[in-house]
């Protein structure tokens, strides 16, 4: 299984809804998909996880690249949906402040429009 996407844009604030599995096999196209979303998206982008099955560490390693992309009227990249995953690199990204983690859409998107 590979992933999906869709993009959503409202207020100013690009949703990006992933499904599937973001595997070694997926990276590449996430990263077209995620270079696609941010030609489109000029404001901030949440990534919204709750329906992805998981991930390989370079699909983590993806998601990480793709935030470390965004220009900086965009970022951080917020990431919200992940639930019980464990996701070590994620973790260390929103220490360094390169991703900011929500439990939801509706938190990510309070906070961004709060910012």
């Amino acid at each position: 299984m590979s992933i999906q996407w869709e993009l959503e844009q409202g207020d100013g604030i690009g949703l990006v809804h992933m499904s599937g599995f973001l595997g070694d096999e997926a990276v590449h196209r996430f990263a077209g998909a995620f270079d696609w979303i941010r030609a489109r998206c000029a404001g901030p982008i949440v990534l919204d996880l709750a329906a992805l099955r998981g991930w390989s560490n370079g699909g983590e390693g993806a998601i990480v690249h793709a935030a470390a992309l965004l220009a900086p009227e965009q970022g951080p990249l917020a990431v919200c949906g992940l639930g019980e995953r464990s996701a070590p690199l994620l973790l260390t990204s929103h220490g360094l402040g390169l991703i900011r983690l929500y439990p939801d859409i509706a938190a990510a998107v309070t906070a961004i429009a709060a910012s």
